[in-house]
């Protein structure tokens, strides 16, 4: 839904519609812009390299690393945030653990963790 309304408005934008069948990535490449959903993906990597460099006393920091303690509902449990980034660093070929260092030595590796090992930037 957020892609179809993204390429609604970069397609109003060039002034062109759908029966020209131009390609999205053509449209993103032309305006030069990224989608939105590689935006919101690298702020998450972003916060997940700022939650693993907090200090471990910050409140933020205890709830994020904090286990549910009450019984959760009939049906499939809801996805977390850590699955999402897990999914996110998995599709960029990144594991958990070199994510994790890369993040914690981030004056050796620049400060963009959200950019390593992505063509599509």
């Amino acid at each position: 839904m957020v892609q179809s309304m993204e390429m609604k408005y970069l397609r109003k934008v060039l002034g062109i519609t759908r029966k020209d069948k131009i390609r999205n990535a053509d449209i993103r490449e032309q305006l030069q812009v990224q989608s939105v959903l590689s935006r919101i993906e690298s702020r998450q990597l972003g916060w997940f390299g700022h939650l693993i460099r907090m200090n471990n006393d910050r409140p933020v920091k205890k709830v994020w690393e904090a286990k549910r303690q009450i019984k959760r509902r009939k049906g499939r449990p809801p996805k977390t945030w850590d699955q999402g980034i897990a999914r996110i660093l998995e599709s960029r070929g990144i594991t958990r653990a070199e994510a994790t260092t890369m993040a914690k030595n981030r004056k050796k590796n620049g400060p963009h963790l959200c950019m390593a090992r992505d063509s599509s930037f």
